[in-house]
């Protein structure tokens, strides 16, 4: 989704370039498909136009888009997600069992990725993840298994974790048939070196899922 737009300084200046050309709400609504109410909460800030609106305007008014719309893109202060509103992704080939749920999708070039984790069935063991930065977990219902290089951490309600993404580690319910719900935070960074016993326990795996293949 892109950034929003300060609503009251595009009114602004739609009604300054229509006043420029001293044009009445009239006299524009007339030379194209727009209502005096439209374009009247347009010039209030009370309206979020379409870019079909705006090019229709533009040309109304004799002026760009660019000339209305300019620098008036402002980024979010904090993004707000209602309880059940985030944007899923559903379970796929090949993350069976595993709906991730969005919590900032809103705040673009942001540096935390936070996301509920809903795990079915055998959760991420098929794929194991490999992700850059830093990564926290934290359980916020049932219970579950983390396979982490070659070490295994059995995870409880309130229990959490937190640890270098890169190595792979798979996520799945404790028991068999379970459910379970996370929360999940990555945290995007300039790559850090990866602690040398971490790194050994990546070359472990590795060299592991190579001899069962």
């Amino acid at each position: 989704m892109p950034p929003p737009v300060n609503l009251s300084d595009l009114g602004r200046r739609a009604r300054d370039a229509r006043l420029a050309r001293k044009l009445t709400l009239e006299q524009v609504v007339s030379r194209a498909d727009f209502t005096v109410s439209w374009l009247s909460k347009l010039e209030n800030g009370q309206l979020t136009p379409s870019l079909d609106g705006l090019v229709k305007l533009a040309a109304v008014l004799e002026c760009g888009v660019d000339e209305l719309v300019a620098g008036l893109s402002v980024p979010p202060r904090y993004v707000a997600i209602k309880d059940g509103e985030g944007r899923l992704d559903p379970a796929d080939g090949r993350r069976r069992g595993v709906t991730v749920e969005h919590r900032a999708d809103q705040w673009r070039g942001r540096s935390m990725h936070p996301v509920i984790i809903h795990v079915t069935g055998t959760g991420t063991k098929d794929s194991p993840e490999s992700l850059g930065g830093e990564r926290f977990l934290f359980v916020l219902e049932g219970e579950v298994r983390l396979e982490y290089g070659d070490e295994l951490l059995l995870l409880g309600r309130g229990d959490s974790v937190y640890l270098h993404a890169a190595i792979p580690h798979a996520i799945m319910p404790a028991t068999r048939g379970a459910t379970a719900k996370l929360l999940s935070v990555i945290h995007d960074h300039e790559e850090r070196s990866v602690p040398r016993a971490a790194k050994g326990a990546t070359r472990r795996r590795a060299r592991g899922s190579r001899a069962e293949s």
